[in-house]
């Protein structure tokens, strides 16, 4: 094994090792991470995976899938283990929370992987309580949920500042403006160690990787001005990152030429999950965010009147969904909502199409096991664009909640051939009763703004035969952004010449 480790240990590093050091927040036993690094070594076939917000994203690196931290790590993974077929899936959602991820984890996260980063220290936000602390709770359901998958992967939780962390005090010569700045320990990250300690699950955090450089010996490259940009870290923050990760994997390399994988390890590895550590903080043990084939499995084919299954758009990003476009078709949707078997509803967001033209409207209602005040839905509005919406809906809770879709005679779009097309592209029923993160989506404007989620941008993927999604597609979304932003500048000229 030592032969193997030269191409592992080929890394430049920019961090100096004190600091990378210190970004190691907890280590542990790492049983389930030394499993999967002797696969690497080994040359197995291991899929890696990252969920997070924009930071992970790829926010504030030059090249999204290039030279954010998750892209130059796994270009590492792919150059330090030369034997193993490592694919590298970023499954991150600009703008979400943990809390978005436990209900649509499956969007986001291959079933095979075996070594899943997750981001969220700064998009959960700070918290004052240490113990009952909701995004603590949050962190472990999503854990919990990672950790059940089939190949019982490893998980890494990667902290990074939060609002105001990476900066300096109010009155500091580098802070004239008094914007904000919170201390060290206002962050949820020390209380959500006791989700890393109890699950054994490793923690790095950027926040102290960088501190002592930053703030108490500051040094040029490593000062927040050199590694953030904004409240995201920036090209040299990434490059920073992507230190901590590899820094993790190779120790544990090492770890396995001082001390092989054992029985008793192995003994370890296929132990079920402990209860959970808040008492009742199951993760739910089905998909939440219900699109493409599992919504498929929601509706009965027999209840399909006028309703058909379509791709639209193109191979490279199809937009599957039922399509209906005369009045009086309908089709019926079968949903779990049981959830604690009280009279609180459960609220449903449906993923639906809107658009400036050609659109209908349709009412959803409940019509068997079920209560609920019936929701009208319009799929016609003013804007010049086509964009997937939710639809709030609360109904009661049951096994078997059957809704009803119809497309109604009435319709608020333009005159023309067509104008009653309505298009239903999934649902997301809430974890608990009550509301969820999708209510802050609903009240940031109404879009599904999970563009990831909802077929209108490519998740990122990186192989050894090249990089799916990224950069390239971001710039091809530019260059359209532009083009129609001109053409209606052109046409407010236009009009306002008249």
């Amino acid at each position: 094994m030592t032969a193997l480790l030269g191409s592992v240990l080929g890394y430049r590093f920019t961090l100096p090792l004190v600091q990378l050091d210190r970004g190691i927040a907890y280590r542990g036993a790492s049983t389930r991470l030394r499993h999967v690094v002797s696969r690497l070594l080994a040359g197995r076939e291991v899929k890696v995976g990252v969920v997070g917000g924009s930071i992970s994203w790829g926010h504030g690196s030059e090249k999204r899938g290039v030279d954010d931290w998750f892209s130059v790590l796994s270009n590492w993974l792919f150059e330090a283990f030369p034997r193993s077929n490592v694919t590298a899936r970023n499954g991150c959602v600009p703008g979400v929370t943990s809390a978005y991820m436990i209900l649509c984890m499956e969007r986001s996260v291959d079933p095979e992987s075996e070594l899943v980063f997750v981001e969220f220290t700064l998009n959960d936000g700070p918290r004052e309580q240490l113990m009952n602390n909701d995004v603590v709770q949050d962190m472990e359901r999503l854990v919990r949920r990672l950790l059940a998958l089939p190949r019982r992967p490893a998980v890494v939780i990667f902290h990074t500042p939060t609002h105001g962390l990476a900066n300096y005090p109010r009155g500091h010569p580098k802070n004239p403006e008094g914007d904000e700045y919170v201390p060290f320990y206002q962050t949820t990250e020390d209380a959500q160690g006791a989700v890393a300690h109890y699950y054994d699950v490793q923690a790095l955090s950027l926040r102290t990787a960088l501190y002592r450089l930053a703030q108490h010996q500051p040094k040029a490259g490593f000062r927040w001005e050199d590694t953030m940009y904004d409240i995201h870290p920036g090209q040299q923050g990434h490059r920073i990152m992507a230190d901590l990760a590899v820094h993790l994997l190779q120790q544990t390399a090492l770890g396995l030429v001082l001390r092989p994988w054992s029985t008793q390890e192995e003994e370890a590895f296929e132990e079920p999950l402990p209860p959970p550590m808040y008492e009742g903080n199951a993760a739910p043990d089905a998909p939440m965010c219900l699109m493409q084939g599992a919504f498929i499995a929601l509706v009965p084919p027999e209840s399909l009147s006028g309703f058909n299954y379509t791709v639209e758009g193109t191979p490279e990003k199809p937009k599957p969904g039922y399509i209906a476009t005369v009045a009086g078709a309908s089709m019926r949707v079968r949903l779990d909502t049981h959830r604690d078997g009280s009279d609180a509803l459960v609220r449903l967001y449906w993923q639906h199409l809107k658009s400036y033209e050609k659109m209908g409207t349709a009412e959803f209602s409940c019509v068997s096991g079920c209560k609920c005040v019936a929701l009208r839905v319009d799929g016609t509005h003013a804007r010049k664009a086509s964009q997937i919406y939710l639809g709030v809906h609360d109904v009661s809770q049951a096994k078997e909640c059957v809704i009803e879709v119809k497309v109604l005679s009435e319709t608020t779009a333009p005159e023309g051939p067509l104008r009653h097309k309505f298009k239903l592209t999934g649902v997301v029923a809430s974890e608990r009763p009550g509301g969820s993160i999708f209510d802050n989506i609903v009240a940031g404007g109404g879009p599904f703004a999970v563009r990831e989620h909802n077929g209108e941008r490519s998740q990122t993927t990186l192989s050894r035969e090249g990089l799916q999604g990224g950069w390239k597609e971001d710039e091809a979304e530019l260059q359209e952004h532009f083009r129609q932003e001109e053409e209606r500048l052109k046409a407010a000229a236009a009009a306002a010449g008249r």
